[in-house]
């Protein structure tokens, strides 16, 4: 065996990735790397993968391994195949790793009513954050696009949100996930959420094509499959828990808000947008 070969053990990995490097050898490189890891690309621009830290919130299309620093050269080779990832003398083994799927689960109606009642919370947070942070550089182009949505109830102007914004996760994707996350939490317990959820991903999925970037369509496509990054989960189970402290609840809140450098702030107000509609179109059908 090579003496030089370094054995790095996956400790979870997210639905979306597990399927798409299981389903046949891939072939890609490193295009980047980060505070809590590198990210790959493979098939020549097909799928966008991070391999990250325990540290770093997992989400559906992402590797966590254990606490070992990762740095290659931007361009190295990298390939997976028989459930192991290659990236020159270190190899990361897929195959035991836990499987996350990352699903919100369907909620009941006694869950909608404790989340209705928690979402006052919620509110207060976002606008303490946003009143502590700069504003986003787009954030006119973003409320105006929502407030002409509250406006005439047409869920396609929504599809002008896709591609907003700079950076690999455009703020205008970043509402539309948390959009996306409000009204999955009452897609089965309110009928005309349900059909405004179905036209939604439709056109997400109709006119997604070359809008915005590879890693940010991934995350559109994993959220109209109804599977987020763990913090929005863990935010949305803290809000339909009978249990949950404001503390807790706040704790929650902050760790949505620390996505990225404008992503987590975004995803919250298309959360917390969804329920401003909520209250003004859908009165107490929702």
């Amino acid at each position: 065996m090579n003496e030089k070969l370094l054995l790095i053990r996956a400790t979870r990995i997210g639905g979306h990735a597990y399927r798409y490097l299981t389903a046949r050898p891939r072939t890609g490189r490193v295009v980047s790397s980060f505070y809590g890891g590198i990210n790959l690309l493979f098939e020549n621009a097909e799928a966008f993968v991070p391999v990250q830290v325990q540290s770093v919130p997992l989400h559906p299309w992402a590797i966590e391994i254990e606490e070992q620093p990762l740095r290659f050269a931007e361009g190295t080779p990298v390939s997976v195949q028989s459930g192991q990832l290659s990236v020159e003398e270190t190899r990361i083994a897929l195959s035991e790793a836990p499987i996350e799927d990352l699903q919100l689960p369907h909620f009941s109606a006694m869950d909608v009513a404790i989340a209705k009642r928690n979402f006052s919370i919620l509110d207060w947070f976002v606008d303490k954050v946003r009143r502590a942070h700069p504003p986003d550089p787009f954030q006119h182009q973003l409320d105006t696009i929502l407030v002409h949505w509250h406006e005439i109830g047409d869920h396609s102007v929504l599809l002008d949100l896709i591609g907003l914004g700079g950076g690999s996760t455009p703020s205008g994707d970043d509402v539309l996930v948390g959009l996306l996350a409000g009204m999955s939490l009452f897609e089965h317990v309110d009928d005309r959420t349900a059909k405004n959820l179905f036209s939604l991903r439709s056109g997400i999925r109709g006119t997604l094509a070359n809008r915005t970037s590879l890693s940010s369509g991934q995350m559109l496509l994993a959220a109209c499959d109804r599977s987020f990054p763990d913090p929005i989960l863990a935010l949305l189970g803290s809000l339909t828990y009978e249990g949950a402290s404001k503390e807790e609840i706040l704790e929650s809140a902050e760790r949505v808000a620390q996505l990225g450098h404008h992503s987590g702030l975004a995803m919250l107000l298309g959360l917390t947008g969804f329920r401003c509609v909520c209250q003004t179109s859908m009165r107490n059908d929702c």
